[in-house]
């Protein structure tokens, strides 16, 4: 180009060169290849953890707006009553909501849903906030260890990630996730929503999670 300017595709491959160098040096010093071979985080594993992270996002996202509907509350422009509470907080409306209503398919519905979600959430922290380490040839999640005998706040959870349990929780988080979404729009009310397919899956989510979540859990007993 005239005066000595330098083209497009000429400042781009000067910055390419840069970042390049750079991710060089990040290869060569994470090695993050090494560390998910030692973890055991196969690209298997690794995506569906990714899936079960991926949904709990999802269903919180969802289940926000899916109260705002229920309890009438218009967010724009002001700030609702929901901002900022952790999912413990806005599964509990939820449940207060469900408690208010009569009984019958809608409520067993959102009250099934309610206890899946909160073993569901306690799976999604374990992973999220947990300290990842091998087991024999399963990656294993250990959140709140007290290894150093320490005193800790927060109770001890762990999460064995082999693929079976993986892929039984993330089903059962998409089952959660696919119900709160529906609810959460402007048509569907919980009995729109709990036909008897819905109703054995949320069921078998519950039992599912509530499994995985339980500190009684035994890895090594195969119930489903």
């Amino acid at each position: 180009m005239a005066g000595g300017v330098p083209s497009t595709i000429q400042v781009l491959g000067d910055k390419g060169g840069v970042l390049a160098g750079t991710t060089d040096a990040l290869a060569k010093y994470g090695r993050s290849g090494q560390l998910q071979e030692k973890f055991g985080l196969t690209p298997s594993i690794g995506q569906k953890i990714a899936a079960i992270i991926t949904f709990a996002g999802g269903i919180e996202y969802y289940l926000e707006r899916a109260l705002w509907k229920l309890h009438g509350i218009d967010s724009n422009g002001s700030k609702p009553d929901t901002d900022g509470r952790p999912s413990s907080d806005l599964i509990g409306m939820l449940e207060q909501f469900a408690g208010s209503m009569a009984s019958g398919d809608g409520r067993t519905l959102l009250e099934v849903w309610c206890a899946a979600a909160r073993s569901g959430f306690v799976i999604r922290h374990n992973i999220a906030h947990g300290v990842p380490t091998k087991i024999g040839e399963t990656l294993a999640y250990m959140r709140n260890p007290r290894w150093h005998g320490e005193v800790r706040k927060r109770e001890f959870g762990d999460f064995w990630a082999d693929e079976y349990t993986l892929d039984l929780v993330c089903e059962a988080m998409a089952a959660l996730l696919r119900t709160i979404a529906t609810l959460s729009g402007e048509v569907a009310s919980p009995m729109d929503i709990a036909t008897p397919v819905a109703l054995q899956a949320l069921r078998t989510a519950r039992s599912v999670l509530g499994e995985f979540a339980s500190q009684d859990y035994n890895p090594s007993f195969d119930k489903y």
